[in-house]
């Protein structure tokens, strides 16, 4: 059989509309039916066990999902109703009336988003409407076209990087890592660029200078329980996102992670330590930073600053560097 007689058997069993069920996973639902009614007298659990055997049609790239029973018991309901029926039977690639957002519109309304998100703000139904009134308009009513016609807009048309427009967005689980301002950026920039007259790609510092001449520290904090039951929510807490456990016990508590604050956040029954590591020369001393100390600011800066000189059980530079380049460094 040709390469293209290949093709077109593909995309009859496993095409057909996204978020319906391909001809392939009606088929195998149909049978699945028919295997259940011949094995058992009752059709209490088939729903489920029938929706956790198939799967919908997924944009490309993303991950199928399954139906809900819901959906299942409709398309029996259809299989049933029609004698003549057959996997795939009326399936279609478009359903419904066209948008009531044409092209250009639609142009306007993604350009807006684009660059709502460019300026730092959070991109919603509600800031767009107000953004772009006409365009978000209904011909007929006049009124503000549903917020599923804008969010398809969104997922059809907007994307991050111009030299990939293919990689539209989606409505997806953030990362966990931190975004940086403006200026936080300009500030690492200087940092790793070193002070203009002691640039460090300018006089290429070795690993020995290094070694010899930098201490690094940085102001950390940690919070200690004083009451058994902070210990035992502070031990729940520090569960790992992922762990070992029965599928069907997955919401018993001995399986579920406590509250992350409790390991992050101060209260009544616990108490908040200071502390800095200090490391150089291969060695790790930890300063404890005592009460009163006034945390990560600027006059917790400064107390942190002459650690080098404090400890008296190894040796340290005279110097010491805090979140910056300090110039010149001193030989030891």
């Amino acid at each position: 059989m040709g390469e293209s007689k290949q093709e077109l058997l593909r995309k009859a069993w496993l095409g057909g509309r996204e978020g319906n069920l391909s001809p392939l996973m009606e088929a195998k639902a149909w049978a699945l039916r028919e295997v259940w009614n011949d094995d058992k007298e009752s059709s209490y659990g088939m729903l489920e066990y029938i929706r956790g055997k198939v799967v919908k049609v997924a944009p490309e790239g993303e991950e199928p999902e399954p139906p809900t029973k819901q959906a299942v018991a409709k398309f029996f309901q259809k299989v049933d109703a029609d004698p003549d029926w057959y996997p795939g039977k009326s399936t279609q690639e478009k359903h419904g009336p066209s948008s009531v957002i044409n092209a250009t519109n639609q142009g306007i309304v993604a350009r807006s988003a684009m660059a709502m998100k460019n300026r730092g703000e959070e991109v919603t139904y509600a800031k767009l409407v107000a953004a772009t009134p006409k365009a978000l308009a209904n011909a007929d009513t006049e009124a503000p076209v549903d917020k599923n016609v804008v969010y398809k807009i969104l997922r059809k048309r907007c994307y991050d990087s111009v030299g990939d427009p293919d990689d539209t967005w989606k409505h997806q689980v953030r990362l966990s890592q931190t975004a940086l301002t403006d200026g936080q950026k300009a500030e690492r920039h200087t940092w790793g660029l070193g002070f203009q007259e002691n640039d460090i790609r300018k006089k290429r510092r070795t690993a020995n200078w290094f070694y010899h001449n930098v201490v690094w520290t940085d102001v950390c904090n940690s919070i200690l329980p004083r009451t058994q039951k902070r210990h035992e929510e502070m031990i729940l807490a520090r569960k790992a996102k992922k762990g070992w456990g029965s599928s069907k016990t997955k919401r018993a508590s001995k399986n579920l992670r406590g509250n992350t604050a409790k390991t992050k956040q101060k209260s009544w029954d616990s108490i908040k330590v200071w502390w800095a590591p200090v490391l150089t020369r291969g060695k790790l001393h930890v300063e404890m930073l005592g009460e009163g100390f006034p945390g990560e600011t600027s006059e917790g800066a400064a107390i942190v600053q002459p650690l080098g000189r404090k400890s008296r059980s190894w040796s340290t530079p005279r110097w010491i560097k805090m979140w910056g380049f300090l110039d010149p460094p001193v030989s030891p």
